[in-house]
């Protein structure tokens, strides 16, 4: 089981978009799209400027714990038929 999913809740912790909250849309193997962060123009040929979400490195972006207002790292336990994911801080299951 990955640490990181499509549609967790995170937050970075450098680059220029610096504590911005956010969600993962898409995971590209050392690469993260964020929803709403890092975007920037592109020329289109029929139109004329289009947003794009640009990816981040996975190394910038931290889970967001909910509970404890903060960045968190996330552990796996597994058990005898699934495994589940927790934040080191609180405790707590992912969602």
């Amino acid at each position: 089981m990955k640490k990181l999913q499509t549609w967790d809740s995170v937050v970075v912790i450098a680059w220029k978009h610096k504590w911005a909250k956010s969600t993962i849309t898409s995971i590209n193997e050392n690469w993260v799209v964020l929803k709403w962060v890092n975007l920037q123009k592109k020329a289109v040929k029929w139109e004329w400027f289009k947003e794009i979400e640009w990816p981040i490195q996975i190394s910038n972006i931290a889970h967001r714990d909910s509970t404890a207002s903060a960045p968190s790292r996330v552990w796996v336990r597994a058990t005898k038929s699934w495994k589940e994911r927790f934040y080191k801080k609180s405790g707590n299951k992912v969602a």
